[in-house]
């Protein structure tokens, strides 16, 4: 009989490494999903004139990316229209040319070309940025822009990586940290045309017409609404796993892959796991960060805005922002951009970070479309602005499931030399035969953060199984 493999999470990673281990013909298989759908920090639904990705939106990178392979093979992903040419305007409505923008933000994002220099960094990439922008002034490149634009212009570009790497604050972020992170530095920018990153995990499952091939039945090893709170395993091989529900249900099983969020690892580690995790995984868990981004869509009956028109940064004047900070608005601070998404040309979507993500989330919602609509009647003085047809937007943090969006390394990590390899590493028995083991898109020492990232996580976990495996005849513990 096949080893008894119990998965918790019904995410990208928990659906690879599910789907891997059932084309190797592992049958014995229980996925526990805390949520009541498939996908994790994939969530794909109706709404307007397509769908709309609540999570993971676009993928970044068509070098040595599994996501970005899956996909082309049957065109179904394309490069959007760069966003460089970002419109930048004002608190009181004055846009800024787009060269100035540019030319600003080109100097910023190229001063972390200098890899050696960023390796060597000690201090946060906020500390790094800032020392970039004051050389730059120094060395007179911004001579012919007025100081207050180019500090609005740089507040800007830190809140846009803010957004970016879904961090309180840069200055919390490591500099050198940035570096663990493999990036091609090709396309970041590329969509799933109509579909929504859903696809890929159809992708997986074989559930689209062109790859003919049979449908993999995830769904039949499912069990939704299923939360779990105690893994207990053992170093003695006779002893199985015994994996404890919310709900009261127990599973007894011979192995386990782990692939819940960091940020829910963070809260629950201590009484999730029996006996407690080696010091060395404890230590990844505390010193990886997670942080917070989260998506709020605007649905109007029509464009209020010109057709090719593609969003804007808001750049706040100092007497505006002091005003803002007053106010029960101040939440709106967070908020970098708004954009019109490919295939929606009736959405406006801003994305708000950290700290005021969180505050976000348990706003009621018309309070949140109020704060939104003050915006925008600030920022775009020369539209007539209409109340929205809908509203929706993502809650990444209150959400007890997930506690965040997606890791990155802080100071913290560098201090405490936590590692997605750290992490990584299974929980093994007398034997040296994993027990308990670890996946999600944290766990990948290069990807961490992506979708491709988590694929190649819970691959990764089910080849382990499966070279466990391949020699031996296959056998269950006794239940």
């Amino acid at each position: 009989m096949s080893p008894k493999i119990l998965i918790i999470g019904a995410g990208a990673s928990g659906i690879a490494a599910a789907t891997r281990l059932y084309e190797s013909g592992f049958r014995n298989l229980i996925i526990l999903e805390a949520e009541n759908r498939l996908g994790g920090r994939i969530h794909t639904v109706p709404y307007g004139e397509n769908v709309l990705d609540y999570g993971a939106q676009w993928v970044h990178s068509s070098v040595d990316n599994v996501v970005y392979d899956m996909a082309a093979k049957y065109d179904l992903v394309e490069v959007e229209k760069h966003r460089e040419d970002e419109l930048c305007i004002k608190s009181n409505g004055e846009e800024v040319p787009i060269e100035v923008s540019n030319r600003v933000m080109d100097v910023l994002e190229h001063s972390i070309d200098d890899e050696e220099n960023v390796k060597q960094y000690k201090k946060s990439l906020g500390d790094y940025y800032t020392e970039s922008f004051q050389k730059a002034l120094r060395d007179g490149q911004f001579a012919d822009i007025d100081y207050e634009t180019c500090y609005q212009l740089f507040q800007f570009f830190l809140k846009y990586h803010h957004t970016y790497n879904a961090v309180d604050s840069v200055f919390e972020m490591s500099a050198a940290g940035l570096l663990e992170f493999t990036d091609h530095q090709d396309e970041y920018l590329i969509n799933w045309r109509r579909q929504g990153f859903k696809t890929i995990l159809d992708l997986m499952m074989k559930r689209l017409p062109q790859q003919n091939a049979a449908p993999i039945p995830i769904e039949d090893y499912v069990f939704f609404n299923k939360r779990v709170v105690n893994i207990s395993y053992s170093s003695d091989v006779k002893q199985p796993v015994r994996v404890t529900c919310r709900d009261g249900s127990c599973y007894i099983v011979d192995h386990v892959i782990v692939t819940v969020s960091l940020g829910v690892l963070k809260e629950i580690n201590q009484t999730l796991f029996t006996p407690s995790l080696p010091q060395m995984k404890q230590n990844a868990i505390e010193g990886l960060y997670i942080g917070v981004v989260d998506k709020m869509v605007l649905q109007f009956d029509k464009p209020f805005w010109p057709e090719g028109w593609r969003g804007f940064a808001m750049l706040w004047n100092e007497q505006d922002l002091n005003d803002l900070r007053k106010s029960d608005k101040s939440w709106v601070e967070g908020v970098a951009s708004f954009f019109v998404p490919e295939y929606q040309p009736n959405l406006l979507v801003g994305w708000v970070h950290g700290k005021d993500a969180r505050t976000m989330e348990n706003l009621p919602e018309s309070k949140v479309v109020e704060a939104l609509l003050f915006v925008l009647r600030k920022f775009l003085v020369r539209f007539d602005i209409p109340q929205p047809k809908s509203f929706t937007h993502s809650t990444w943090y209150s959400n007890e499931n997930f506690r965040g969006s997606y890791s990155s390394r802080s100071m913290k990590s560098d201090a405490l030399n936590a590692k997605a390899n750290d992490l990584a590493q299974p929980l093994v028995n007398s034997q040296h035969l994993p027990v308990v083991q670890f996946a999600g898109e944290a766990t990948h020492p290069e990807y961490f953060s992506t979708v491709q990232g988590a694929v190649e996580s819970g691959w990764r976990e089910a080849d382990r199984l499966i070279e466990v495996y391949k020699d031996k005849p296959r056998t269950v513990s006794k239940l």
